[in-house]
């Protein structure tokens, strides 16, 4: 592991302001038997041992411990909008509420599509060498790469939904036991004082990997398939 002579000094300051409730604090970041997270609010690694976890989403490295202070009640999942993404047009991710729209929404995706296919032979294919048969083959498998090509990397507006969580701030610390098979991992988890920061020190020789996999803040299309389908019947419902 690499050592960071600001983080030890980060955490050392942090485990001496420990709880008295139950004496001295026994945790030291030194040791090789523990992993402390320096996390936000929002559960995003500001320091740890290893520099490659900084900034990374807690859950992500440790989706064990992020699971466990989810079902404590320590951070509070809330879900984020974002209206201005872009995600991947493919026909295999097509609405199901298409049909429902109106025959005449085949009949112009079947027009642009041939006049889209057309533009793109002209384009791709080269007029003057017309009546040369091998550059007529080549033409054509080049137009048919060029033509995937773009289908894989076309983009359209969306609106996306992604997970996102906050940590209760009147919580100042807690600790448990994660129970993973033939191990025990325990963590402890206290709030830096007047800071938005929280000090998490899990144990590091009890792997849970296996019954508790990473928590990525994976953004996900939002499918507006009902508020389609209820616009079409009220359109094409007739007047009684």
């Amino acid at each position: 592991m690499t050592s960071d002579p600001s983080l030890s000094l980060s955490l050392s300051l942090s485990l001496s302001q420990c709880s008295a409730i139950e004496g001295v604090c026994p945790l030291s970041c030194d040791s090789a038997d523990l992993n402390c997270f320096l996390v936000d609010n929002n559960g995003f690694i500001l320091l740890s041992k290893e520099k490659n976890e900084v900034g990374r989403f807690l859950g992500e490295v440790d989706g064990s411990v992020m699971a466990s202070l989810v079902k404590m009640g320590l951070y509070k999942k809330v879900s984020l909008f974002d209206y201005q993404a872009m995600c991947k047009n493919s026909h295999h991710h097509a609405s199901s509420a298409r049909p429902l729209l109106s025959p005449f929404y085949c009949i112009a995706a079947l027009i642009r599509w041939l006049f889209s296919n057309a533009l793109m032979f002209l384009l791709d294919f080269n007029l003057c060498g017309l009546w040369h048969s091998d550059y007529f083959v080549d033409a054509k498998a080049g137009y048919h790469t060029s033509h995937k090509q773009k289908k894989m990397d076309a983009y359209q507006p969306c609106d996306t939904a992604y997970p996102g969580f906050m940590y209760d701030s009147s919580v100042r610390e807690a600790n448990s036991l994660i129970k993973c098979g033939r191990c025990q991992k325990m963590f402890v988890v206290q709030q830096i004082p007047d800071s938005n920061l929280v000090l998490v020190v899990t144990q590091a020789d009890c792997d849970c990997s296996r019954q508790y996999g990473p928590m990525p803040l994976e953004p996900k299309e939002i499918k507006y398939i009902l508020h389609l389908q209820h616009r079409c019947q009220t359109h094409g419902k007739t007047p009684g």
